[in-house]
């Protein structure tokens, strides 16, 4: 009987030891990207400043801004990216950038979007931006120094020389240029990237 069990297993083990391991190695892969995919935070707030050009580090407002709006970081992400540029169109870096704020808008996955006026400008005239009487009450939108509107009347971003939050950290400070932020057209985050235009510009925010 004994005989008999150790040839079974020494049949297996030449016959099926590949598949075997190969089956054990499929099993670990699944249960790597089950326990990743488990451990993924879903993200609250995804927003691009390109060309802010400030020393203040990214975790820091994403850390404010949470604090703000009453998000817990814990079980959500809030990403703010302050590093990247457009300005110089010709650049890689630039030609980067762009690419991958189109990727995110075709995406789906970019809810504000701040820029040079120029710029804006650009991606208002290819209908990148939502009219932000559709979240915004007119009142709200009278809080704000200052409004982009299109020329069918759209009101698709706010000024941001003069947010207190970019005053703050120092972004957009030469005087030659103006900046503009917008949530973007099918943003996921409608209500949190209000919250953070309203951060932007001093606000708490509660309901």
């Amino acid at each position: 009987m004994q005989g008999d069990r150790k040839k079974k297993l020494e049949y297996f083990w030449m016959y099926y030891k590949i598949p075997f391991f190969a089956a054990l190695f499929v099993l670990a892969a699944a249960g790597y990207f089950l326990y990743m995919k488990a451990a993924e935070k879903e993200y609250a707030l995804n927003a691009m400043l390109l060309d802010v050009h400030t020393d203040v580090a990214e975790d820091t407002l994403e850390e404010e801004f949470a604090s703000c709006a009453g998000i817990d970081m814990k079980k959500y992400d809030v990403l703010v990216a302050t590093s990247l540029l457009l300005a110089d169109g010709t650049s890689n870096y630039a030609m980067a950038c762009q690419s991958r704020f189109y990727g995110l808008v075709g995406a789906g996955e970019l809810d504000v979007g701040m820029m040079l006026e120029n710029n804006f400008v650009s991606f208002a005239g290819a209908d990148a931006f939502l009219d932000l009487r559709e979240i915004f009450s007119e009142e709200e939108l009278t809080a704000f120094p200052g409004l982009y509107r299109d020329g069918e009347g759209r009101v698709l971003g706010i000024y941001g020389d003069e947010l207190a939050k970019i005053r703050e950290i120092g972004g957009y400070a030469d005087p030659d240029t103006r900046s503009i932020a917008g949530i973007i057209y099918n943003s996921g985050h409608m209500e949190t990237a209000k919250q953070f235009l309203l951060y932007l510009n001093g606000e708490g925010y509660s309901e």
